[in-house]
């Protein structure tokens, strides 16, 4: 064999190994089905003492998948289920398809519609000023984060022209003021889901990680009813508290009535208060506001005691002391309750 064949002989085994090396790292190193996921919210509704939402809501998913070289059916890219439902059944997701297009070559494009409660971890530390994120978080049950990615479809809501913080939110939506909470914004992120366990199947791997896409739509309490309903009847029981500085100190009966029925009444009204809220175990600012009348009274009653104990002693000084104290007290009374309501937010 000649020189020039033997090096002809030895490039073509060269290009082979190359090639079948070449075609081995590409099918290893794969990259991940990228889904985008889209949403339009129309309607939701918080349950705040249940802690779960109703919400209603379109979506849509678009990817690209040869099903020649693919191992993965489109049934399986679009095997997804809500994270955080209420009582949502198995496969559920498949049953809300509306429309399936080809969008191009092997991309297709599914929409849909649901309607369903969610859960949520509402946070009351700040009530009735608090701020609540009600999350809609989904994965693909079949197919783990190393071979599928949810990504937020991004394009369709900037040509939605809609602003970021309001991404996926309908103008009803955001234009309804008849409810007792206002949509703040949205915030949609690509997270992952970490299951720990192989579920005693001995050819499951002891850790699987899944692409999840998680929608928050935060929604702060519209706080003027709760204003009314809340400050305004406190301010009452308190200035009949009030009163007991301008009646004289040897009337401590009229004193002690006062302040013993603000007592009980701001007592009734707190019970009526948390009544609309769930079991928690931790103070909320309005408790606190509670507990700043609760001190206001004790310091009323306190002082209504002392004052009388110094006009009874008839002596000059006490008795004018006694006066002084009341002045002061005609003061400081309101300053403490306002400061109250702010230093406690």
């Amino acid at each position: 064999m000649s020189y020039t064949h033997s090096k002809n002989l030895w490039h073509l085994i060269l290009f082979i190994g190359l090639l079948k090396v070449g075609t081995a790292f590409s099918q290893g190193s794969q990259a991940p089905i990228k889904v985008e996921y889209g949403i339009f919210i129309k309607k939701i509704v918080p349950d705040f003492k249940e802690g779960k939402f109703y919400s209603e809501f379109y979506w849509w998913l678009k990817f690209t998948n040869d099903t020649t070289r693919s191992s993965w059916k489109n049934s399986d890219i679009t095997n997804i289920e809500y994270i955080n439902a209420h009582e949502s059944e198995i496969g559920s997701f498949a049953n809300e398809v509306q429309e399936i297009k080809n969008i191009g070559s092997n991309r297709y494009y599914y929409t849909g519609f649901h309607q369903g409660d969610f859960y949520f971890n509402p946070d009351y530390t700040s009530y009735p000023f608090d701020e609540q994120i009600l999350n809609i978080t989904m994965e693909n049950s079949l197919i783990p984060e190393n071979e599928l990615e949810l990504v937020i479809d991004t394009s369709s809501f900037i040509a939605s022209k809609s602003s970021k913080q309001h991404y996926g939110l309908s103008n009803d939506l955001m234009n309804n003021k008849s409810i007792n909470f206002n949509i703040d914004k949205t915030k949609i992120t690509t997270t992952t889901g970490l299951y720990n366990s192989n579920f005693g199947d001995p050819e499951f791997p002891s850790e699987t990680r899944y692409s999840r896409i998680n929608i928050s739509v935060i929604i702060k309490r519209s706080f003027v009813p709760f204003i009314t309903k809340l400050i305004i009847p406190l301010a009452i029981i308190l200035f009949l508290v009030y009163f007991v500085f301008f009646i004289p100190a040897d009337k401590i009966d009229i004193a002690a009535g006062l302040t013993v029925t603000s007592l009980l009444s701001a007592i009734a009204f707190q019970l009526s208060v948390n009544g609309d809220l769930p079991d928690i175990g931790y103070i909320i600012y309005i408790d606190k506001v509670f507990y700043s009348c609760y001190f206001l009274i004790a310091i009323t009653m306190a002082q209504s005691l002392y004052t009388f104990y110094l006009d009874k002693t008839e002596i000059p000084e006490k008795v004018r002391l006694a006066k002084r104290i009341d002045v002061i007290s005609r003061y400081l009374f309101p300053i403490i309750f306002v400061a109250s309501i702010y230093l406690f937010i």
